[in-house]
């Protein structure tokens, strides 16, 4: 499914130039292109979601203007670009800088935040009650559970820890994660167990109705009561649900760019930002540009809306 030409017309996203091959008159190379980029005289292709942790700030043309910033807060919707990004150390982490994204101080029930740690860093627990999910997007982590076992999680990988689980995140590079938390919505005997795992390892679902890719990082059963969507689209693609919900979402774009409908509202979004969504707020997305996009949604689940 392609857009409507009118909304190809409405909405202009820049995308960067090529940088142009490298040049150079010395010597030959019979391989293949794309058998050796050494070979071939092309420079080899960034990280993975290496576009999240080095963001273009602003365009071009309006990255050196004073006071610049794409964020925007509403009372049902925040859009929080790079630029906007403060860190400082996080309460009982060992060198590790922490950017809150979203916290119920803008009206959600959970946190989104990015840690950044380095040599020597190491986590503090989450207050008691609260589950959290780790995703890394750069580096790597060795995460210790209380049962002893330990996990080497890289890029793309992730863990979720139930509420009051004791175990300890460690790093000796330069590692940045996304972290989600919140209160665990407790139901009679259904405990979550910890889940460790990678995206690539998540089967893909099926879509009804729709075009994009879905993983989800979680089992969806009664004893998780949110669950992290990873959702693909390629060029051109498009939601076709304009969703109203009573779920809440928070929103990190790991790769691509496109336009994005909050409300009234049409943003233009790309790698690096973080969107999150109120309750029943009109939401829709088109991906744009010439590469495909790639996002990691929180959602909450499994629970009735009166408890």
């Amino acid at each position: 499914m392609m857009l409507p030409r009118l909304l190809l017309l409405a909405f202009v996203v820049s995308v960067p130039p090529r940088a142009s091959a490298a040049g150079g008159g010395e010597g030959f190379c019979s391989a293949e292109p794309s058998a050796s980029s050494e070979c071939s005289g092309r420079p080899p292709p960034p990280p993975l979601y290496w576009k999240v942790t080095n963001p273009t700030l602003a365009p071009a043309h309006l990255q050196d203007l004073p006071g610049f910033t794409r964020s925007v807060y509403k009372r049902d919707h925040a859009l929080i670009t790079p630029e906007s990004h403060v860190f400082s150390p996080l309460p009982d982490w060992v060198n590790t800088l922490g950017a809150y994204l979203i916290s119920p101080a803008i009206g959600a029930h959970f946190t989104m935040y990015l840690a950044k740690m380095h040599d020597g860093s190491k986590s503090a627990l989450p207050p008691k009650g609260v589950e959290r999910l780790i995703f890394v997007l750069q580096g790597s982590i060795l995460l210790s559970l209380e049962s002893g076992n330990t996990h080497s999680l890289l890029v793309d990988s992730y863990a979720y820890l139930p509420a009051n689980m004791k175990h300890t995140v460690v790093s000796d590079e330069l590692t940045t994660l996304v972290i989600f938390e919140r209160r665990y919505a407790t139901i009679e005997d259904y405990h979550p167990d910890p889940i460790i795992g990678s995206t690539d390892k998540q089967p893909l679902l099926e879509t009804p109705g729709e075009v994009f890719e879905l993983r989800k990082l979680l089992p969806t059963c009664l004893h998780y009561d949110f669950n992290i969507h990873i959702m693909d689209f390629q060029p051109g693609e498009y939601l076709n649900v304009k969703e109203v919900h009573y779920n809440q979402h928070g929103l990190l774009l790991l790769e691509g760019q496109g336009i994005y409908r909050l409300g009234d509202s049409w943003y233009p979004v790309q790698s690096g930002d973080t969107i999150w969504m109120a309750p029943f707020v009109p939401q829709w997305y088109a991906a744009l540009g010439k590469t495909k996009t790639r996002y990691l949604l929180y959602k909450d689940v499994n629970r009735d809306p009166l408890i």
